[in-house]
């Protein structure tokens, strides 16, 4: 057993007045009592320490993600200005194949269809602005569709206006129709390869087409004859006339007078016999009569 036990040791404090007539004061602190608050100081400061510089890195996290909102609201307003812009396009581009495909369906072309396929559906969110980039670089594309389909289209229209002035398209004289195209039984049992047009003695009779006139002379059965080369395989009769306003080798415009009404040939009464042959072969002239630019283009598609 230990005789001497060790002895608490105590820290005494004074406090002294500066005059010396004040009563000093004193303090008794036990030593442990001291070292407790000596380590409490040091770990409140340690604390507090601790607190300040998390609240500044807590404060620059949110500063950062304020502005990373800030952003993702900006960019999302930017994505949505596009995702409009685009969509805008897409309609007109949509309304421009609709317009297209009817006039290239009055004109008889094919159909265009576009080959361009490019799907975004499988893009993640992160990928937004990718995704309208894809879907401006698709739009410009189509936009490339759309023009080389205008170009064709010109290219056809201008070929169709150069040839319709030499497709037969109007009637040479008008009047009733008193014998069709095709098979009859009067006035003469057969096969009707024109149409005969009722008119008066001497009306004139016009080229329904630019041509050079390859025949003038009399036929059989079809008495005073002219016929005219058009080009593009087509050629035109004008029969049973009274006279002849052309010579063989003259160049013709449509509208031109080239004979005149008559009875020569078989014929009960005064009329036009006007036929539309196409490589060589009768074709009925009803579907020349009355032809305009898009139902002569869906003729020659």
């Amino acid at each position: 057993m230990d005789k001497n036990p060790k002895k608490p040791k105590f820290y005494t404090f004074m406090i002294v007045p500066h005059d010396a007539r004040g009563q000093a004061v004193s303090l008794k602190l036990p030593a442990r009592w001291l070292k407790a608050a000596l380590c409490l100081a040091v770990f409140c400061v340690f604390l507090v320490a601790s607190a300040f510089v998390y609240s500044t890195l807590l404060s620059r996290k949110l500063i950062n993600y304020a502005n990373t909102l800030t952003r993702n609201r900006q960019q999302q307003q930017v994505i949505n200005t596009f995702s409009d812009q685009t969509s805008r396009v897409g309609q007109a581009i949509d309304e421009l194949v609709q317009k297209d495909n009817e006039l290239r369906r009055l004109l008889g072309l094919k159909g265009w269809k576009s080959r361009i396929k490019l799907s975004t559906d499988h893009l993640s969110p992160e990928a937004k602005m990718s995704k309208v980039a894809l879907e401006i670089e698709l739009d410009e594309a189509k936009l490339a569709e759309r023009r080389q389909s205008h170009e064709e289209l010109k290219n056809w229209v201008s070929m169709v206006r150069a040839r319709f002035a030499s497709i037969p398209s109007t009637w040479p004289i008008y009047g009733r129709i008193s014998s069709y195209f095709g098979y009859r039984v009067y006035p003469w049992r057969g096969r009707h390869t024109g149409v005969d047009i009722t008119a008066r003695y001497g009306a004139p009779a016009r080229a329904t087409a630019n041509g050079v006139v390859s025949y003038v002379g009399w036929r059989h059965g079809y008495g005073k004859t002219v016929e005219i080369n058009h080009g593009y395989g087509f050629t035109t009769l004008y029969g049973h006339n009274s006279a002849y306003a052309v010579r063989v080798g003259q160049r013709v415009a449509k509208g031109q007078i080239v004979s005149y009404v008559g009875m020569t040939g078989w014929t009960t009464g005064p009329h036009l016999h006007y036929e539309v042959r196409r490589a060589g072969r009768p074709a009925n002239p009803l579907a020349y009569l009355d032809l305009n630019v898009l139902s002569a283009s869906r003729l020659w598609r």
